[in-house]
């Protein structure tokens, strides 16, 4: 029969023993949602750059990692909390939205993005600024109309999130609503500036025409 001293340290080593576990765990899911983080902020870049397939290659090699996290949360649930955890689910569902947008003109479900539906909320308040670049770029190769199709869509996205009603209950996007804004905004007078002058040279070409 064991002693209470031996009954105390049979304790105190299965505490440690699940402390260790956790501790493993840990490491395991924050090495992976690190990469995947990484990896979907890459291939926001490549489809920037126009390298869509990269970019896919990418978000899937992130989804691979991130999915290789869940059987350590589901035993340790806690982990899920982990910032870096957040920020890697967040920044994949962004990711996916923009390569879903720019390749089909649609809007990938949580499902997937892996993301859960607030994850994918605060991913989607940072496609905007994503898209506000494909508008300059568009503005650059002096192709005004896929500016527009970029604008119109940042407007979508913004008026469909400050409309939550609980969007303030969502940790950080009002902050990413308030940078929208003044994205949009700048944004929208880049393409007025570049619709003005359109409509300027325009009439120029005619009255050069006129006899």
């Amino acid at each position: 029969m064991q002693t209470d001293e031996e009954n105390l340290q049979n304790i105190i080593n299965q505490a440690t023993d699940e402390l260790q576990a956790r501790e493993n765990a840990r490491d395991e899911v924050l090495a992976r949602a690190r990469k995947a983080r990484q990896l979907s902020k890459q291939a926001i870049l490549l489809d920037h750059n126009k390298q869509a397939d990269r970019a896919q290659a990418n978000l899937d090699e992130a989804r691979r990692l991130l999915d290789e996290t869940k059987p350590h949360i589901n035993a340790h649930p806690e982990l899920e909390q982990y910032e870096e955890v957040e920020a890697a689910h967040e920044e994949h569902a962004e990711a996916i939205i923009l390569h879903s947008i720019l390749a089909t003109g649609t809007y990938p479900t949580p499902q997937i993005t892996a993301a859960t539906p607030i994850q994918y909320i605060l991913g989607l308040g940072d496609v905007p600024g994503e898209l506000r670049r494909e508008a300059l770029d568009a503005l650059v190769k002096g192709d005004l109309d896929e500016a527009k199709r970029h604008l119109n869509r940042m407007e979508q996205i913004y008026l469909h999130l400050v409309a939550m009603e609980d969007a303030s209950l969502l940790k950080g996007l009002r902050r990413k609503l308030d940078i929208t804004r003044g994205v949009i905004e700048a944004t929208r007078s880049e393409v007025t500036a570049e619709t003005g002058r359109r409509r300027l040279s325009d009439q120029l070409k005619r009255l050069t025409k006129t006899p």
